[in-house]
C-alpha cells in the first residue's frame, strides 16, 4: 500500500499505526517507504507533533485555521477566537466560541442544554452546574446580545437556550418626548 501510495502523491509523508509492532514488522514498513511509524493506541499530542514535523521537514506548510462564520452583523474567527461586530472586536475563550457559534447556527431556535454539553463540552449527560449557564451570560456580555442592538439570549428553564433576532424601533429624535413629558404620559 505504501508504494501506491508514493506513485499518487509522492511527497506527502507516510505515518503507518500499528498495534504492539515487533521490531522486525516496524524495520519492514520504514523499509517499505513509511517515514514514521506509532503503535496504538497513539497518544494524541504525540502524534500530533510527529505528523508536524514530517509535513515541516517535507517542506508542506499547514493552512493557518482561518475559518470565518458570518451571521449578519457578527462575524466570528475560529482560527483567532474573536468576534467582531458593530466595529469592535471582542476576544472569545474557545467555549465560548463554539457555544456562541452553536446558537447563531441555531438562530430563533431552542438549543437543548444536553445538545450544548455534548457539543461545546463533549459530554453526555445533563451536568448538575453552572457552568452552561455562567458561559451564557459571558457570551451575552460579550457579544452586547441584548435587545436595544437586536437580539435575545433566552433561558429556557432547565432546558435550553435560545438566540432571537429581533427589529429594533429607532424613533426620530424629533418625535421623541422630552423625560418629563414621558412620566407624565405614564401617571
Amino acid at each position: 500500500m505504501i508504494a501506491r501510495v508514493r506513485e499518487v502523491l509522492p511527497g506527502l509523508p507516510v505515518v503507518v499505526m500499528m498495534t504492539a509492532p515487533r521490531e522486525s514488522k516496524l524495520v519492514a514498513v520504514l523499509q517499505a517507504g513509511a517515514d514514521d511509524c506509532l503503535s496504538k493506541p497513539a497518544r494524541g499530542p504525540e502524534m500530533l507533533a510527529r505528523i508536524e514535523a514530517l509535513m515541516r521537514r517535507a517542506g508542506i506548510r499547514r493552512p493557518r485555521n482561518r475559518v470565518r462564520e458570518m451571521f449578519g452583523e457578527y462575524a466570528f474567527d475560529s482560527g483567532r477566537s474573536f468576534a467582531t461586530f458593530r466595529g469592535q472586536t471582542v476576544m472569545l475563550t474557545p467555549k465560548e466560541l463554539q457555544f456562541a457559534l452553536l446558537l447563531f447556527t441555531n438562530m430563533s431556535r431552542p438549543v437543548s442544554r444536553a445538545h450544548i454539553l455534548e457539543n461545546v463540552w463533549s459530554r453526555r449527560r445533563d451536568v448538575k452546574s453552572r457552568t452552561l449557564d455562567t458561559h451564557a451570560s459571558r457570551i451575552r456580555t460579550k457579544l452586547e446580545l441584548r435587545p436595544d442592538f437586536g437580539y435575545t439570549l433566552t433561558p429556557l428553564y432547565g432546558y435550553c437556550y435560545r438566540l432571537d433576532q429581533i427589529t429594533v424601533e429607532k424613533a426620530d429624535s424629533a418625535d421623541k418626548a422630552a423625560p418629563n413629558e414621558r412620566f407624565a404620559k405614564t401617571l
